[in-house]
């Protein structure tokens, strides 16, 4: 018994391992090659990644979206929007840091907010709200957090959760994108680590890339 158990966690982390190098793979081409169809191959790219996630693991994905009763109806309303203000706010003062601290800061900020900037905001904002915020999360903290929880302590599964998110972002070159997709992964593993309620990732995941990217975006 004991062996099969093993050789079943062995494998779902071989899963895991496949499917971040997808990850990698995916995120590549979304930076380096996407060009104008930004909002369209990221999107596609989320939703594959969620697809191997259910492939790998389809009961405790499913399971993981039953909503905990501590979490639920106002307290999931409220504690998503004050996790996706608190997250806004300090991406506007590294914007201000950023943009005065660093002769690069500006110029690679407008650079984040010039990928697929012929795509209509109505579009983006649909894509972020209903595929982007959600999948990225169900993949990054549902599927690889969690994996990475189930083999090791909190502390390294949190680590290397958050390196592997920051880490599909060194393709873009882009330090302070890159900077920023290390404080967006160790916030929402954070919250997902302690509070245990994917819900709460999901929607303030959702809200926050919609304020920053097309409701009230921070650009110079």
């Amino acid at each position: 018994m004991l062996e099969t158990h093993q050789r079943r966690g062995a494998i779902l982390q071989i899963r895991m391992v496949a499917s971040l190098a997808a990850a990698f793979l995916l995120f590549a081409f979304l930076f380096l090659r996407s060009g104008g169809a930004f909002w369209f191959v990221l999107p596609m790219s989320v939703s594959l990644l969620c697809a191997l996630a259910w492939l790998a693991e389809p009961r405790e994905m499913t399971a993981m979206l039953q909503p905990g009763s501590r979490w639920a109806g106002p307290g999931l309303i409220a504690g998503s929007i004050l996790a996706a203000a608190l997250l806004y706010w300090t991406f506007a003062l590294g914007n201000l840091a950023a943009r005065r601290l660093f002769p690069f800061g500006a110029t690679e900020i407008e650079a984040v907010y010039h990928q697929g900037a012929t795509t209509p905001r109505w579009i983006v904002a649909l894509v972020l709200v209903l595929i982007v915020g959600p999948g990225e999360e169900l993949f990054w903290r549902g599927y690889v957090h969690r994996r990475l929880s189930a083999s090791m302590n909190p502390m390294a599964a949190f680590t290397l959760a958050v390196l592997a998110y920051t880490g599909v972002h060194l393709a873009t070159g882009n330090l302070t994108l890159i900077l920023a997709a290390a404080v967006c992964g160790s916030f929402w593993s954070l919250l997902y680590q302690r509070l245990g309620a994917i819900w709460i990732n999901i929607i303030s995941h959702a809200l926050w890339a919609a304020a920053i990217f097309v409701w009230w975006p921070m650009k110079g």
